[in-house]
């Protein structure tokens, strides 16, 4: 980003791009004519942070977005804007489509094209806040593809997003959600930068999740909970567990009398959420079985039930970029 310029330079030019919302290097007034011309290409500065195109954005009724962007090559990746009375939330990508291939999830439907570049990543939440004017307060990784599949660009991301010069957003406000790689857990309990993590575990044992998350083939639960445990113990930091529930499959009594014996007297926080449901199905049913399954574990481990916002915009993960690509 700062590249080869002075400075107080590098000052201004993130002034401009981060603060002023401009990427044109010719805009940038308090540079000499003789620099803007040197600069006339950003990609020089390494600003890779230029405006992602906006192809198609969906506005919900209980006021959540969801943006389509076009990247360089065509390539398209989804973004989402979540406002609350008290924040708003970004929910972003960090690859086009995904490997993982989590049978409940449509992006993992749609395959695998690439990384996102670290640029490409900054440039999701840029958009909402630069491109749109819209108030930002928290990011979390829970787009497209798996963060920790796609280390050093989402690590660079996430400083330039937490970076005061830049997008500004505390480490408190960041939130790295995984499937459940085990090395990139441990490589992230390592960091200076501490944002939370959120680890997708839908399932209490290894039977069942192997069915619904290839990747605990690679990583089984115990792997999993060691790492999430080293995680704890380094930054002394609550993990948050994610469970869709998916009715007659992984709910029920006997497997939340698992999960409970799975999860109880640890520092994690379990987020049930209603299994998006199919075309033709019932939403209340999902509702249903995750309010069932939530008071059934709720005596003995820390829970909330976790709404999904956008239902009406093809808001989750994958929908909207799988339906134009049809």
């Amino acid at each position: 980003m700062r590249k080869g310029l002075q400075r107080f330079r590098a000052t201004q030019l993130l002034d401009w791009v981060y603060k002023k919302g401009k990427t044109e290097v010719d805009e940038f007034t308090n540079w000499p004519k003789k620099m803007r011309e040197r600069y006339s290409d950003p990609s020089v500065l390494g600003l890779s942070i230029l405006p992602l195109k906006e192809k198609l954005i969906q506005n919900s009724l209980d006021g959540t977005k969801k943006a389509l962007l076009e990247l360089k090559d065509g390539e398209l990746v989804e973004t989402v804007y979540i406002p609350e009375s008290d924040r708003a939330t970004v929910c972003f990508s960090s690859q086009v489509g995904c490997k993982m291939g989590c049978n409940f999830c449509a992006t993992g439907k749609s395959g695998f094209s690439r990384d996102l570049e670290a640029g490409e990543i900054v440039g999701q939440l840029y958009y909402w806040q630069q491109t749109k004017g819209l108030r930002v307060t928290n990011a979390v990784a829970m787009g497209q593809g798996e963060p920790l599949d796609n280390w050093d660009n989402f690590l660079k991301a996430l400083y330039i997003i937490n970076d005061a010069d830049c997008l500004n957003l505390g480490a408190r406000h960041l939130t790295v959600s995984t499937c459940g790689i085990v090395p990139g857990i441990k490589k992230m309990a390592k960091e200076p930068l501490q944002v939370n993590l959120s680890v997708s575990l839908h399932a209490p044992t290894d039977e069942l999740r192997s069915q619904i998350m290839p990747i605990n083939r690679r990583y089984p639960l115990k792997e999993l909970m060691e790492a999430i445990e080293e995680y704890i113990r380094e930054t002394n930091r609550r993990v948050t567990l994610e469970y869709t529930v998916i009715p007659r499959f992984n709910d029920g009594k006997t497997n939340a009398a698992l999960l409970i014996a799975l999860l109880k007297d640890r520092l994690v926080h379990v987020n049930v959420i209603p299994v998006n449901p199919q075309v033709g199905e019932d939403e209340g049913e999902s509702l249903y079985h995750a309010k069932e399954f939530v008071n059934l574990i709720k005596p003995q481990l820390n829970v909330t039930l976790r709404r999904s916002r956008g239902a009406d915009i093809d808001a989750a993960c994958g929908q909207l970029r799988r339906k134009v690509l049809k």
